[in-house]
This record gives structure tokens, C-alpha cells and sequence, in this order.
């Protein structure tokens, strides 16, 4: 009998706290619910109230659900809603993903061998042909068709022709042009920045910061990739003067330093001869 009643408390108690349970969490959701709103909710309310998305306060933000399916899943919305820590970000995932798509394509096929052993140099004269037939740039467009192929037809070895290429056509004729354009990307970066600083953007709409970022990476990494393949500085000895592109031994140095003594004296005793 102890026993028996034993378990009907025991089963009693179960059942309450069961109940309490079953009752508390749709309360709880029902709240979540009415602290909660995704991003179409909140423009239709700031739509109603004559106000956007970069007139949000922080509180308002807290208020915005953060987008499903992740990154990947939104690669291609134009307003993704992300959160680090306490801090909510909206984001035009659709303008930043191109921008990583396309800086990544033109370092990848570009500046790497990759390009050439995978195309053959078929992207290249490719898009030399769209370059030169938009008028963009004839002569670019020229040297992409012709140059990357020359060079592919010479080696037997991608890469060999790839750093021969780099040497000899690309460097010498449009490291300026790289060095430029790095330049640039930094400019635009070193804007979007002051702008930011200055309260011109909205701290919780990044894109141009973003983007601006992604625009810098990808130029220093062109300027790197430039840098790699260029070719090491052999003017040293005479280099200055009148012996570009060669390197001088030390027996070299001595004849002609000998020979500049030897001229000096002699020009030294026509002169004596002359003042006497």
C-alpha cells in the first residue's frame, strides 16, 4: 500500500510538471513571436512609420531575426541579415559575391599558371578578343590573344611557360599599369573608410566597406602575384655605366679599372707636357 501510493505521487508530480511545461513553452514562443520580426516585418513597419532601413536604432536591430540557410544559402540575396555577438548586420550578399567571384576568377586564370593549363590559353585570347572588339583596350586585347599562346607553344612545361610569359611580355610592358591600379584599391578603400568614420554610412549596412575590402585584397594579391614573377635585379657592378644587364667578375673590375687609371695618367702627362 506505501508502495502504491508512492508511485501515484510520484506520477502526480510528473503529470504537473508536465503540464507546466507543455503550458509554459508556448508562452514563451508566443513572446519570442512578439520580440521578434524578420526583415520584410520590420520595412513594412519602418514603411508605415516614413522611415528605412539605415534609420534603425540598435534596439530595433536586436529585434531583426537573422537569415536561414547561412552564407551559401543566401549567396545571391540582395538583403541577408547576419549577427556577430550583439551587433546586427544587413548585408547585399548578391553585389559582394559577384565581386568575390570575379576577383577570385581574374587572380586564379590570370596571374597563376592555372589558366594556362587548364584553357591552353584559350581564356586568354577569349577575352583579349572581347577587349579588343569593345574597344576597352585594343592593345591589351592584342597581347592577351597573341603572347600567353606564343609562350605555351615554346615550353613544354605550363608553369615554365607561365614564368617565361611573366617575365618577358606582361612585366616589362603593364607592371606600372598594376602598380596603378593597386594604388586605386587602396584609394577606395581609404574613402569608404573616412566615410564610415565620418557617419556617412550606416554601421549596420557594411557593403561598400565590405566590397571595398574585398576591391584591396585582390590588387595587392595582383601586385604580389606581379612581383613574384619578376625577374631578379642583375645590374650591379657598371650597371650605370654603360653595362646594363650584365654582371661583372672581379677580374673584369680590376681591367677596367686599371684601364681608367692608365687613361687618367696619360691624360695627366699631356697636360704636364702642355704646361711646360
Amino acid at each position: 500500500m506505501k508502495s502504491s501510493g508512492f508511485i501515484r505521487h510520484l506520477v502526480l508530480g510528473a503529470l504537473m510538471v508536465a503540464f507546466v511545461a507543455a503550458f509554459s513553452a508556448p508562452v514563451a514562443h508566443a513572446q519570442e513571436g512578439e520580440t521578434t520580426m524578420t526583415l520584410e516585418q520590420m520595412k513594412m513597419k519602418l514603411r508605415d512609420e516614413g522611415r528605412n532601413l539605415s534609420q534603425l536604432t540598435h534596439e530595433e536591430l536586436k529585434l531583426i531575426k537573422e537569415s536561414d540557410g547561412g552564407y551559401f544559402g543566401n549567396m545571391f540575396n540582395t538583403q541577408f541579415v547576419m549577427k556577430i555577438g550583439i551587433s546586427t548586420f544587413i548585408m547585399n550578399m548578391a553585389a559582394i559575391t559577384i565581386i568575390i567571384l570575379v576577383a577570385g576568377f581574374v587572380v586564379l586564370f590570370f596571374f597563376t599558371p592555372v589558366g594556362l593549363f587548364l584553357f591552353r590559353g584559350s581564356m586568354h585570347a577569349f577575352v583579349g578578343a572581347i577587349l579588343k572588339a569593345t574597344g576597352i583596350s585594343k592593345k591589351f586585347g592584342d597581347h592577351l590573344m597573341t603572347h600567353p599562346k606564343k609562350w605555351l607553344q615554346k615550353e613544354k612545361s605550363v608553369r615554365q611557360a607561365f614564368a617565361l610569359y611573366m617575365h618577358n611580355e606582361f612585366i616589362p610592358e603593364y607592371k606600372n599599369n598594376i602598380t596603378a591600379i593597386a594604388f586605386i584599391g587602396t584609394a577606395f578603400l581609404i574613402l569608404n573608410i573616412g566615410l564610415r568614420g565620418v557617419k556617412f554610412m550606416t554601421a549596420h549596412e557594411p557593403d561598400l566597406i565590405v566590397i571595398a575590402i574585398i576591391v584591396e585584397i585582390t590588387v595587392l594579391l595582383l601586385l604580389g602575384m606581379t612581383t613574384w614573377y619578376e625577374k631578379e635585379e642583375e645590374e650591379e657592378v657598371g650597371a650605370g655605366a654603360g653595362f646594363p644587364n650584365k654582371q661583372l667578375s672581379l677580374k673584369d673590375v680590376e681591367s677596367k679599372l686599371d684601364a681608367l687609371k692608365a687613361e687618367l695618367e696619360a691624360t695627366v702627362r699631356g697636360e704636364t707636357g702642355l704646361r711646360q
